[in-house]
């Protein structure tokens, strides 16, 4: 009997937590943007991105809403007031859960020499039961601004190279060249490289190194070495 009682009340317990949460499915959050097709077409107007469906929804002015998948679009974005930043997706082929490959929309975070791109992390455990729901990955600040929520990647060449392997993927065969400047910008500034946020910045100081370098031999008349 008393096992009986924790069961259900255990029951209640998680159905109290998860019916307000169900009830109050966020609403799209659109955004003034830009879609660019596969055919060059251009369409200017109101999106909203979805992470997990990966699909962008399109309102046209007569309110009526189109979506496209990262087969129809090359690219789209908007500039986010919130940070003031231009938020720029674009379609990348990737490793499916299958092993092969495939487009997918990637947001791109950091431009440059390493250009850093990130994708949604893969729904597991607690998190795929109760926020299975798409209407919880529409593009708000909430989610796109808490970097634990994406899987970062280096896009190199037409290859995805994982942050989560910095070693091994990013950092011995694309930046070794600037290894004593990194070590020393590690050391002054207390960069704790086993984080994702810390190898961020270890990259965006990286590209800026380069583009430093680039600039000064372009002033000199030089050509770098590639």
């Amino acid at each position: 009997m008393k096992l009986r009682f924790i069961v259900i009340f255990s029951s209640l317990i998680v159905f109290f937590y998860v019916s307000p949460v169900l009830a109050a499915l966020p609403k799209h959050n659109w955004q003034s943007g830009q879609i660019t097709g596969w055919d060059k077409t251009i369409l200017t107007g109101d999106l909203c991105y979805n992470w997990l469906m990966e699909t962008v929804l399109f309102r046209q002015t007569d309110g009526r809403i189109r979506s496209f998948s990262a087969n129809q679009v090359s690219q789209f974005g908007w500039f986010d007031f919130s940070t003031n930043t231009y938020r720029d997706f674009r379609v990348l082929s990737h490793q499916d859960s299958d092993n092969r490959s495939s487009p997918g929309f990637f947001e791109v975070c950091m431009d440059g020499p390493l250009t850093v791109v990130r994708q949604l992390k893969p729904l597991r455990g607690l998190q795929k039961h109760l926020f299975s729901h798409p209407a919880y990955f529409t593009d708000e600040p909430v989610l796109s601004q808490n970097i634990d929520f994406f899987d970062y990647f280096v896009y190199d060449a037409g290859r995805l190279r994982a942050i989560d392997q910095f070693y091994t993927d990013v950092y011995e065969p694309l930046m070794t060249a600037y290894k004593t400047q990194l070590d020393l910008y590690t050391q002054v500034h207390n960069i704790n490289d086993r984080t994702l946020l810390g190898r961020l910045v270890l990259i965006d100081r990286y590209n800026t190194m380069v583009q430093q370098d680039a600039r000064t031999a372009s002033a000199k008349g030089l050509v770098p070495s590639p």
